[in-house]
């Protein structure tokens, strides 16, 4: 008797035990079935942004006025090669020559001059009338020797003073007057049979007639 309660009791047990358990299957296939498309929605919404974040992103696009900046190459330090000091020669400066003065050409000697056979004479009326009036008032006297430029026609053509009489007035006057005196009064030098021109020497005195 006993054993048939307790088989009772079992069996309703069971009984509620598996109403229980389809309670729950059924509560939770409806669960199910309410958030399955849910969790479907989020699932694949996931595998979507997973495999947008896996893309790589494209740059966006540059404005119109952009002007892509130019790629410099790096600047290397070169190392510097420093050649060794040339040595630098100074040139010798060559010996210099000290040429030794050349001895001044010697004028040719001045000799007396020779007058014509009436030379003698046409000189001293010549150079009476250039006696200067100062000395006659004075009575100047005095001798004068001068240096004379005679050409190959017998022509003086220049004068120097050699030896002073002492009065400026005297030597100037003796300049002029052989100056003037034309030809035919001094012989040119000659050389062979040829004139030509030389330096001559002359003495004239300025003497006051007594």
């Amino acid at each position: 008797m006993a054993s048939a309660q307790y088989s009772r009791k079992t069996i309703v047990g069971f009984v509620v035990i598996g109403i229980h358990v389809l309670f729950a299957i059924g509560l939770i296939a409806g669960t199910a079935v309410k958030y399955v498309p849910q969790l479907r929605d989020m699932l694949e919404a996931k595998l979507v942004q997973h495999e947008e974040e896996d893309k790589p992103k494209e740059p966006p696009p540059p404005p119109p006025d952009f002007k892509p900046p130019v790629v410099q190459a790096p600047i290397m330090d070169m190392p510097q090669v420093v050649a060794p000091p040339t040595a630098i020669q100074v040139p010798k400066e060559a010996p210099k020559v000290v040429e030794a003065p050349k001895p001044k050409a010697e004028p040719p000697p001045i000799v007396a001059v020779r007058l014509t056979k009436n030379g003698s004479a046409k000189l001293s009326d010549a150079c009476s009338s250039y006696y200067p009036s100062a000395s006659r008032r004075l009575s100047e006297e005095g001798s004068v020797v001068l240096a004379m430029f005679v050409n190959a026609s017998g022509k003086v053509t220049e004068t120097k003073v050699e030896t002073s009489s002492g009065i400026p007035r005297l030597d100037e006057a003796a300049q002029k007057c052989v100056m003037s005196v034309g030809t035919g009064v001094f012989e040119p030098q000659k050389v062979g049979n040829e004139a030509v021109s030389a330096w001559f020497r002359i003495k004239w005195t300025w003497r006051l007639a007594s």
